[in-house]
């Protein structure tokens, strides 16, 4: 579990500047202390880890369908490298709800799917849910899994 007292350092990378806002909106409605950094694209996030490898993420919401780079790309690049394959999480969010897309992410290192929910309640939920969960221990294990509002 995510301690309310610390700041989580959370990384989203969507290109959809309405999305990035309505998610920015969600997390100042928790009761935790967040860090946000938001990137555009894949290669605008993988250049951001690379160039600033202090200041890694406890979590990263990735979306799938970007330009430049995409999700699943930016993903294996980032795991592929020996300083982020130990980030506690990767949790891709997308709009995609293709069980062959989640499976793609798994592969690719995810260690959890979402799919964007359009709705504040829903978002604030899936949000809450991922803050709650015990990434350090969760990671030891390997499974993966797909995380829903309900």
């Amino acid at each position: 579990m995510l301690a309310e007292l610390d700041i989580i350092k959370v990384v989203l990378v969507d290109d959809d500047a309405e999305d990035r806002e309505f998610f920015e909106e969600v997390l100042s409605q928790l009761p935790f202390n967040v860090a946000l950094t938001q990137y555009k694209n894949g290669q605008e996030f993988v250049d951001g880890m690379v160039s600033n490898k202090q200041a890694i993420p406890d979590l990263v919401f990735l979306d799938l369908n970007m330009p430049v780079k995409n999700g699943k790309e930016a993903l294996k690049e980032l795991r592929a490298m020996k300083e982020f394959k130990s980030i506690p999480v990767i949790a891709i969010y997308s709009t995609s709800t293709s069980e062959f897309d989640q499976a793609e992410t798994f592969i690719a290192g995810a260690d959890a799917f979402i799919s964007k929910p359009s709705d504040y309640r829903d978002l604030k939920l899936l949000i809450s849910k991922i803050f709650e969960i015990d990434w350090k221990r969760r990671n030891s294990d390997k499974r993966n899994f797909v995380i829903t509002p309900l």
